[in-house]
């Protein structure tokens, strides 16, 4: 099982798929996609290591992060 993880203001959300499954993969992905769309940005990562920036869903991953955009000022 793969895990999308969402860090989000109201908490972290997590959604996982295996990526056998054509409708948990396309869920996942519909996150992914729109999340990126609004200038999230994504890590993929293996458990434990360091994440490596994504713009395009990874079936296969282990692990995607989402972090929302950062604002400064």
């Amino acid at each position: 099982m793969s895990e999308l993880r969402i860090l989000e203001k109201s908490g972290d959300m997590k959604i996982s798929w295996n990526s056998r499954n054509d409708e948990e993969v396309a869920a996942a992905k519909e996150t992914f996609d729109k999340r990126i769309k609004d200038g999230w940005s994504a890590f993929r990562d293996k458990f434990g290591s360091k994440g490596d920036k994504i713009k395009i869903f990874d079936a296969d991953a282990e692990r995607i992060v989402l972090v929302p955009p950062i604002s400064g000022g």
